[in-house]
């Protein structure tokens, strides 16, 4: 196999993300893990998307790495770390698909997306004025006691919208630091001697 191939495997074009490749690999193993494919092949399949998405996942600063320095970190990577890896996948394919969720590898798929930022912080902010909104109003319009509305399900609504709005913020905290983290990597590879 060679560089183009692992990304095909996996359904996607040369230099692509780290994100793509993390969302496109947790798409293939869903597919292809033999625990929830029957077909004999899969299990096959399972270990060459496992190995592409390892070398792939491996790649510094894939983007910007020149044609050279690619073909010669695939060299090394078919030399010293290919076998290991396909070792790894055969081991995973033997497993339930519900324990290799649990491997180190599966887990390394984890991506925050800034869509799902946004539903978060839009989802927060409706159920907490929303819940705001429907009080006063109901108050507003409330003849009597009995019509009055129960200030525990408000607070307990209240506090569902503060649960997601504080989840989100810690996933914005986390998405900023990965983008920085993968800023620097790539600047660091800019500055390195040609």
């Amino acid at each position: 196999m060679n560089i183009n191939e692992y990304y095909s495997l996996l359904g996607l074009n040369p230099g692509a993300s780290v994100a793509e490749i993390k969302k496109a690999y947790r798409r293939k193993v869903m597919q292809y893990h033999p625990d929830r494919n029957p077909d004999p092949r899969a299990s096959s399949m399972f270990i060459r998307i496992t190995e592409a998405y390892q070398y792939l996942i491996s790649i510094p600063a894939q983007q910007k790495a020149r044609e050279e320095e690619r073909q010669n970190y695939y060299n090394a990577w078919v030399e010293y770390r290919r076998e290991e890896a396909r070792k790894k996948a055969e081991n995973y394919a033997k497993e339930s698909y519900a324990k290799f969720r649990e491997s180190e590898l599966y887990k390394s798929t984890n991506y925050i997306d800034g869509r799902i930022i946004g539903f978060g912080f839009g989802l927060s902010i409706f159920i907490i004025g929303y819940t705001i909104y429907g009080y006063l109003y109901r108050v507003s319009v409330a003849e009597s006691a009995l019509e009055m509305p129960s200030v525990p399900l408000m607070i307990l609504s209240l506090a569902v919208g503060l649960v997601f709005l504080v989840i989100t913020v810690l996933y914005y905290l986390a998405w900023i630091e990965d983008r920085k983290k993968e800023k620097d990597g790539k600047e660091c590879e800019n500055k390195k001697p040609v």
